[in-house]
């Protein structure tokens, strides 16, 4: 039996990297040994790098947790940061995660050793590692993005971006500059605004807001301790709330084709909302978007609606031109500020923060410079054993993402299992394979929202090409990914790759070996082994099959039956073939 024990890396410790943990330890402990390096002091990831006023996870708590470990004690029907990231925290003490994660561990280079087929990991501050499998579950929402505007190192105020707050700046009383009109700055306008005394919110592009689905009234209540307690105490109850939430999300893919009856009705409830909240129409003409629902990411947000109409605050809809070491200049007009506020979101380009270094040399960042392409959106080919979460083209807004992102963990489990099984030192995707799904993915989003007239971070700004989104709906990845499409890797053994039957025998009866083992040192057995499990329980034949019905006859000829037409047939038949 092959006792070799595979190693692997996981970068990040966020809500992708703790579930592939999870995985790894329950399902997989006898076949590998892994270590996570996480380059922030704690985990969480996204949840705990953005702790802005406000920040909260965009669809409902019940639904932004793992299936295998449900939380009752949410404390409202739309999770904080900070609430999300002791969720992931309290997951990895009930489960015994904590110690395979190293913290303040950023990596800094990745290369493939072809001699060995192992990958040299080095990590700031701690050497380097190997191993022969890399899972990158650093994810794309980690690395701000700074604004580009001419002036801004001038300015002489306090500069905060979103996701890098530093909560010793006191915002009360105070004149800020809001840059953006995404996520971030319609989650904390409403947090900000009664204690600013003027806040200019800049709106490049405006974003479709949706009332939160499921919610009363537009709001996030609270949760009591008696729907607490029910969550934790009604097994029935809690899973068909979370059900009844996911297959909302997920009966809306019809709705992102351009010109259906469902996008149409989406964008007419959208629009009629809206204009109830904004009751000016030329408020009207410059915030509700011309653009179909869904091309950009679609916000519940209407407390931002309400805010952006108080006395204290301005909307301005034209370009910033300059920053200066007082203000913000836009048409022409220096508006003064004490503080500006960057709500500008991330980098969300693909491309890797560090050096990853495949086959000939080839190096990712380079690769993805410009157009990232991938292989179902986890992996790249060139780069062997090398997965990834939530890579180009994955269902980050077609649907549910907490059951894609375990449908990812299961399809990479079972790729680990068969390369530690049949012996194998390497998979690679093959190229033909991906242009293959690179290609089809383009044709299918002609016909999609995301190719419409917004800007958005699901494409490309200089071709338009959809880099961001799962060509299908997020069952469908999770469909596919379950198809186990093994040819579409070339594998690569370190031996005879049928040199893993050993001596022939089966599963079974290795296990049985292996408990007879642990026998005799003690170990009790189990329930033993079952040598015949592929018989099952079948409904017995009936006696009637045992008994066929009489031939037919045609007719009497002298007062006995004639021969049956079919041993007619026979000797007509039989005549023909002489």
């Amino acid at each position: 039996m092959d006792k070799r024990r595979l190693r692997c890396v996981i970068i990040g410790a966020g809500f992708s990297g703790i579930l592939m943990a999870y995985r790894l330890k329950t399902e997989l402990h006898e076949e590998i040994e892994f270590q996570i390096f996480e380059k922030n002091e704690d985990l969480g990831g996204t949840w705990f790098e953005n702790r802005y006023p406000g920040c909260a996870c965009d669809v409902p708590s019940h639904v932004y947790q793992f299936s295998f470990a449900p939380n009752p004690y949410w404390s409202s029907y739309y999770a904080t940061s900070q609430e999300i990231q002791r969720y992931l925290k309290a997951v990895c003490r009930n489960f015994d995660l904590s110690k395979y994660i190293s913290f303040s561990s950023p990596v800094t280079r990745a290369i493939w050793d072809e001699t060995e087929s192992i990958w040299k990991i080095s990590v700031e501050g701690k050497g380097e590692f190997s191993a022969e499998i890399i899972v990158n579950a650093g994810g794309i929402l980690n690395n701000p993005q700074m604004p580009t505007i001419k002036g801004l190192d001038t300015f002489s105020g306090d500069f905060l971006h979103t996701a890098q707050w530093d909560p010793k700046v006191n915002l009360e009383g105070k004149s800020i500059a809001l840059i953006g009109a995404g996520a971030s700055a319609i989650q904390i306008l409403p947090q900000i605004q009664p204690i600013a005394r003027h806040i200019d919110l800049y709106i490049r592009t405006p974003s479709w807001i949706s009332p939160p689905i499921g919610a009363p009234k537009g709001k996030n209540p609270p949760y009591t301790i008696e729907e607490q307690e029910r969550f934790r105490d009604d097994p029935v109850f809690s899973l068909t709330t979370r059900k009844t939430l996911e297959s909302s999300f997920n009966t809306m893919f019809k709705a992102f084709f351009k010109g259906t009856d469902q996008q149409k009705d989406l964008r007419n409830k959208f629009e009629t909302r809206m204009k109830e909240l904004i009751p000016d129409p030329e408020l009207q003409k410059k915030l509700i978007p011309d653009f179909e629902v869904g091309c950009r990411r679609i916000n519940p947000g209407e407390a931002y609606l309400t805010s952006l109409q108080n006395n204290n605050v301005a909307p301005i809809f034209g370009p910033i031109s300059e920053i200066v070491t007082d203000g913000v200049v836009s048409n022409g007009e220096k508006r003064p500020a004490d503080v500006i506020v960057a709500a500008t979101g991330f980098n969300t380009g693909f491309r890797p923060r560090f050096p990853i270094i495949g086959r000939n040399g080839v190096n990712l960042q380079d690769l993805w410079a410009k157009e990232p392409t991938s292989y179902l959106g986890t992996g790249v080919s060139g780069y062997p054993n090398y997965l990834i979460f939530l890579g180009p083209n994955t269902p980050i807004s077609n649907g549910s993402i907490t059951g894609p992102l375990e449908a990812t963990a299961d399809y990479f489990s079972k790729l680990i299992r068969k390369m530690h099984t049949q012996r194998a030192k390497s998979f690679d995707v093959r190229p033909e394979a991906q242009l293959d799904f690179d290609e089809h993915t383009q044709r299918f989003m002609k016909n999609m929202v995301w190719t419409g007239t917004c800007r958005s971070w699901f494409k490309r700004s200089d071709t338009g090409k959809v880099t961001a989104l799962w060509p299908g709906s997020s069952l469908h990845y999770m469909d596919t990914l379950a198809e186990n499409r093994w040819e579409d890797y070339e594998w690569r053994y370190t031996c005879n790759r049928f040199s893993y039957w050993d001596e022939g025998f089966s599963k079974t009866e290795k296990r049985s070996i292996l408990e007879k083992e642990k026998a005799m040192e003690g170990v009790e057995n189990g329930e033993g082994v079952d040598f015949s499990y592929y018989l099952h329980s079948a409904p017995p034949i009936p006696l009637d099959a045992f008994n066929p019905p009489k031939p037919k006859i045609n007719g009497v000829i002298n007062g006995s039956a004639s021969e049956p037409q079919w041993q007619k047939d026979l000797v007509d038949a039989a005549a023909m073939s002489v």
